[in-house]
């Protein structure tokens, strides 16, 4: 990504609006870029070759997921475009791929004109005093030696997959309390009652634990990542369920923003006391007092705490 932005910033700087550029140049701005693999990016061999195939096919993939990050960052800086990779056929030989970005539109939201304002003071619709802005960051891969993000494609009958398990608890819970009504109802000793309703408990109780985040995530549509697959990363994700073209699907990303009482970094957590059972952004210089709602369709948030 970063090889095909220098190339695009140069040759657009240079009057080619719309640069597209051939592997060997891409392959050779790598190897500039990364001195260590220089060898292995100028490889005429397969391996150099499939080295590339493959980073291509990673940055087309990472698009999707960095889509509102974009979006976001075209709006605030009030920009009507945003970019996206692409490949295409060279107009004289179709078997020659060319590599490039291409701006996809955007609706920017309105600005309401003052008269008294120049241009310069112009400013994107920003939060207002006391609010803040969430940006979504990349995403990351959760799972060691596997290169690849959680994107899980829960359209159609593959929802099964989310449903199927809190159904199947719920079955559980009602014969566990019907074999627990015959136990108590039978003349087996208290201390046998004791040890099956205590059996049946632990059983049920685990399973509930197991699916209630499942649970949150289909009614709230965003919970925080189990710790399970924050095993691999410091940083604090949550998974959202979200419509990308046709597809409805799970991601787990992570949304950061810049708390506008200090400047620390906000992330977003579990919420604590009289914001339990929410999701908040808490400031890492001050988690306590600078507390902020989490919208993570609208990406804002606003103070918690009255000042």
């Amino acid at each position: 990504m970063l090889a095909l932005g220098d190339l695009t910033r140069a040759h657009a700087e240079d009057g080619d609006p719309q640069p597209l550029f051939a592997v060997g140049q891409l392959r050779d701005k790598c190897a500039a870029l990364d001195p260590a693999s220089q060898v292995y990016w100028l490889s005429e061999e397969d391996t150099g070759r499939k080295k590339f195939s493959k980073a291509w096919e990673k940055l087309e993939a990472s698009f999707p997921g960095l889509e509102g990050n974009l979006q976001q960052r075209a709006e605030r800086h009030q920009i009507p475009a945003r970019a996206v990779a692409y490949v295409t056929s060279d107009g004289q030989d179709k078997r020659t791929k060319l590599y490039g970005l291409r701006c996809v539109r955007l609706q920017l939201p309105e600005i309401s004109e003052d008269p008294t304002t120049s241009v310069d003071e112009v400013k994107p619709a920003s939060s207002p005093e006391g609010s803040i802005e969430y940006v979504e960051e990349m995403e990351i891969y959760p799972f060691p030696g596997i290169r690849h993000p959680v994107r899980i494609n829960v359209q159609g009958w593959r929802s099964l997959f989310m449903t199927a398990p809190v159904v199947l608890v719920l079955i559980a819970l009602l014969f566990g309390s019907w074999l627990l009504l015959q136990v108590w109802l039978s003349e087996l000793p208290i201390r046998k009652i004791a040890q099956v309703t205590l059996t049946i408990a632990m059983v049920v109780g685990m399973l509930a634990w197991f699916v209630w985040p499942l649970y949150r995530l289909i009614e709230q549509r965003v919970i925080m990542a189990p710790g399970i697959l924050q095993l691999n990363s410091v940083f604090q994700h949550v998974l959202v369920i979200r419509r990308e073209d046709a597809l409805k699907v799970i991601r787990m990303v992570r949304f950061t923003g810049t708390c506008p009482l200090c400047g620390g970094l906000v992330e977003i957590q579990k919420g604590r006391g009289q914001f339990r059972g929410r999701l908040v952004g808490e400031c890492e210089r001050n988690p306590v007092e600078h507390l902020y709602s989490f919208d993570h369709v609208l990406r804002r948030g606003s103070a918690l705490r009255n000042r």
